[in-house]
């Protein structure tokens, strides 16, 4: 097995201020405006999930109607206009220095790869939400998990061994803004936490 530098970041309010979802809800709404009605039967799954009927996937589902609506390419419009001017730039060359000293650079998001994969960052994997695809569209039905808490570490670690990988602990690093996050920097030694105020840097302390 392969000991290798890893840094992983996070994306929302990481790389990029905000949180995208939001930026394609109201994307949505102003190129659908009827679609505002699809936010009643997130309201009635919301209660659900408080109820412990519904499932945090099964909510996060509603929440992702815009991708039944766009194909791949508006996904793509939507991405260059919307997501790619909220990134920070000292964040993106923060990417681009960890990969040039050598780590194995991982994105790993709650944000749907149905529109992440058309990021041109400097990093060597994408790990988001994923959703299914259907006649070569991606729909707002996810598959597995959520990529969030825990589950990123999951999906780290699966990547890890198929790869015959090991993470180099003491060399590697971990960004978020979030301490939902703490099981994917509890991988690394160096843990760097992101301010949502103004992108700051820090040390992240647990």
């Amino acid at each position: 097995m392969k000991s290798v530098k890893c840094a992983f970041f996070d994306f929302d309010n990481t790389i990029a201020k905000g949180d995208t979802i939001y930026k394609l809800l109201a994307y949505t709404i102003k190129k659908h405006p009827l679609s505002i009605f699809r936010f009643l039967l997130t309201m009635i799954y919301g209660i659900g999930y408080i109820l412990h009927l519904v499932s945090k996937e099964k909510l996060k589902e509603t929440i992702l109607f815009p991708l039944d609506l766009f194909t791949s390419e508006e996904l793509r419009t939507f991405y260059q206009e919307k997501v790619v001017p909220s990134y920070y730039p000292h964040m993106v060359k923060e990417l681009k220095k960890r990969k040039d000293e050598g780590c194995l650079v991982f994105l790993v998001t709650a944000s749907q790869e149905a529109y992440m994969r058309f990021n041109k960052l400097p990093i060597d994997i994408l790990m988001g939400t994923q959703t299914e695809i259907i006649n070569g569209e991606y729909t707002s039905h996810i598959i597995g998990k959520n990529c969030k808490d825990a589950h990123k570490v999951d999906r780290i670690n699966d990547y890890l061994k198929k790869n015959n990988l090991a993470i180099d602990y003491e060399h590697s690093y971990g960004y978020s803004d979030s301490t939902s996050d703490i099981p994917m920097l509890k991988l690394v030694k160096n843990r760097i936490r992101i301010s949502k105020k103004d992108g700051s840097m820090s040390p992240f302390v647990f």
